[in-house]
């Protein structure tokens, strides 16, 4: 019996000190020195300065919806565009989800939630919400997200007022059906 709560005991204290990685990290790689270095060499026609970049979290839908496409990603900000890329793990690339020529743009606005924030950028036909995350992944930078938007606002886009979050699609449910057993 001793040695069993023992043998839990040093189960829990293992589990209890494991951390995992951040599942944007693990699957979008971001070095912040080496990203415009990298980032022009994957995108060879990329050739105003790279004014702000890092990792982000971004959602693709249609104006009017509140829901949408998830990606984990890292973006780059020129004078006249937002790049948004995911990482190619077989090529070692980054590969472009979208480009956003600012001069496109008919309107952007900023949503603010406690520690969530989100630029969302509308188009004719697409509605985009980013969130600039921290460089080690798992959480919003909502001064970052703010920095972005101010950028972005600074090129003379009309700001409006938010609808509200844009958010990703609702995991699917497990489904929970009764068996019943009569007694015999």
């Amino acid at each position: 019996m001793r040695s069993i709560s023992f043998w839990l005991l040093l189960g829990f204290a293992a589990l209890s000190g494991c951390k995992t990685t951040p599942y944007d990290k693990a699957t979008i790689y971001y070095e912040r020195g080496e990203f415009p270095e990298q980032l022009i060499k994957d995108y060879p026609m990329l050739s105003s300065p790279i004014l702000q970049h890092g990792r982000c979290s971004l959602i693709i839908s249609t104006p009017g919806s509140n829901t949408g496409t998830y990606y984990f990603c890292t973006y780059a900000l020129t004078a006249n565009g937002l790049y948004v890329q995911g990482w190619d793990a077989k090529t070692l690339k980054y590969v472009e989800i979208v480009r956003v020529d600012l001069s496109e743009l008919k309107k952007i606005s900023f949503y603010s939630f406690f520690r969530t924030s989100q630029l969302q950028l509308i188009e004719d036909r697409r509605l985009m919400a980013l969130s600039v995350s921290i460089d080690e992944g798992g959480y919003i930078d909502s001064a970052a997200t703010e920095r972005l938007f101010q950028a972005i606002k600074q090129t003379g886009v009309p700001v409006v007022e938010s609808k509200g979050m844009i958010n990703p699609p609702a995991p699917s449910a497990p489904m929970i059906i009764p068996i019943v057993l009569p007694r015999s």
